[in-house]
């Protein structure tokens, strides 16, 4: 499971490390609270699922789902990681993510 530290950014800018995402179940690993750019050259529309491993008791909009779903468009897209406990995989911390395809999608994480 590839875990995907965060790049800084500075006051001049910084070139992003763009990773290739990788197919599987929760295999992408993030922080939560950093930011995913999302580079979409694929020419359709995918979705980024953030993976929701603890379950609440009590919330259904939880209870119901095992992700969020999260769109990216073609192009260059932003998503902010929640830093919430629901999306924090109680083992290690950190954030899995599952894609909808991974043909020509790369992506950054920056913080």
């Amino acid at each position: 499971m590839p875990t995907l530290n965060p790049q800084a950014l500075t006051s001049t800018g910084v070139a992003l490390t763009f990773n290739t995402a990788t197919a599987g179940a929760g295999v992408d690993r993030v922080p939560p609270g950093s930011i995913l750019v999302v580079k979409n050259a694929s020419g359709s529309p995918i979705t980024v699922n953030l993976v929701t491993p603890l379950l609440l008791d009590g919330d259904l909009t939880v209870l119901d789902r095992t992700s969020a779903s999260v769109a990216a468009t073609t192009g260059i897209n932003g998503i902010r990681v929640p830093n919430n406990e629901v999306f924090r995989d109680p083992t290690d911390g950190l954030v899995g993510l599952t894609w909808s395809s991974i043909t020509s999608v790369t992506f950054a994480v920056i913080s």
